[in-house]
């Protein structure tokens, strides 16, 4: 299943992100947005990371991952993305169901 989301979470700037998913667990993902993250080049080795997560368990893998990558985040959260990815699933899981 191909997903895609952009917004505004709670505390966070304008996130967008394109993902596919096999059931509820992360093939693969790209995250774009407002925000900033430092060093750059280590954001895409958490977006690689996140490969395999289940969306029950992205905020804290996403959390998890930035500490260990020794991230600095500004604009992002775990918990906002895992807010717009999950609104997403279940909003595409209710489209898949009227159809």
């Amino acid at each position: 299943m191909m997903l895609q989301g952009v917004g505004k979470p709670s505390g966070c700037k304008l996130i967008r992100f394109t993902a596919v998913l096999e059931g509820q667990v992360i093939k693969e993902i790209q995250i774009r947005g407002d925000f900033f993250a430092i060093p750059e080049e280590v954001f895409e080795a958490l977006e690689a990371s996140l490969c395999g997560t289940s969306l029950d368990a992205l905020e804290e893998r996403f959390a998890q991952l930035a500490r260990e990558l020794d991230l600095a985040l500004q604009g992002i959260s775990g918990s906002g993305l895992a807010e717009l990815v999950q609104t997403a699933y279940r909003e595409g899981q209710t489209n898949n169901d009227t159809m």
